[in-house]
């Protein structure tokens, strides 16, 4: 029982620090974010923090880890029973603006780390985080593919309408956060459906 309490505790200490620093690297960019302000943030020792994480480095991946492997398991349960493309990429945009709405401090950190991606850049944190964001694009991929079978878009390369899809998602999340933060998030998913749409429907 008592070994059962410690890894209890310890989990718990580990989400604690993982959610601090969320919100440290949102305010900050990597260089210039400490583990003291994530310790401080936590209200967490320094040894605690080391304890979970040996570096900042490792401690920024987990992070977006910590956060895609919670967009991935929403997006797994959003997507049961769904057959329609159109109704599976609405259910994708769902969940990406209710994750943003509820973990604010995110935002700025996933979209950096996938634009290094998208845009081939050079990542300093390596494989891990570059197949997190390659098998939220194969996903997409594949939805947008069966849709171009059906005719539900107009007859473009794939990857160009995958593209297009991130964008008029991240317009919307920008418009909504930006200028409309009260507006329900039913709105903001509306306008990335149909921001989307308006681009690539099928003739």
């Amino acid at each position: 029982m008592a070994n059962r309490r410690k890894e209890m505790e310890k989990a718990l200490r580990r989400d604690l620090l993982l959610q601090a620093a969320e919100r440290v690297f949102g305010k900050h960019p990597f260089h210039e974010a400490t583990m003291q302000e994530v310790s401080a943030e936590a209200q967490i020792g320094m040894q605690g923090v080391y304890e979970h994480f040996p570096s900042k480095q490792r401690l920024y991946e987990e992070v977006i880890l910590y956060r895609a492997q919670s967009f991935q398991s929403r997006i797994t349960r959003a997507l049961e029973g769904l057959d329609n493309p159109l109704d599976e990429l609405k259910a994708l945009i769902e969940v990406r603006v209710e994750s943003f709405h509820e973990a604010p401090e995110f935002l700025p950190v996933f979209l950096k780390e996938r634009l290094h991606y998208d845009w081939d850049f050079k990542s300093r944190f390596g494989r891990r985080i570059d197949r997190v964001y390659r098998e939220e694009r194969e996903r997409v991929l594949r939805i947008i593919q069966r849709g171009l079978d059906r005719g539900l878009f107009r007859d473009e390369d794939p990857e160009f309408l995958v593209q297009f899809f991130w964008d008029a998602t991240q317009a919307a999340l920008y418009y909504h956060r930006k200028f409309r933060p009260n507006e329900e998030i039913s709105e903001c998913v509306e306008r990335a459906v149909q921001g989307f749409l308006r681009g690539v429907g099928g003739q």
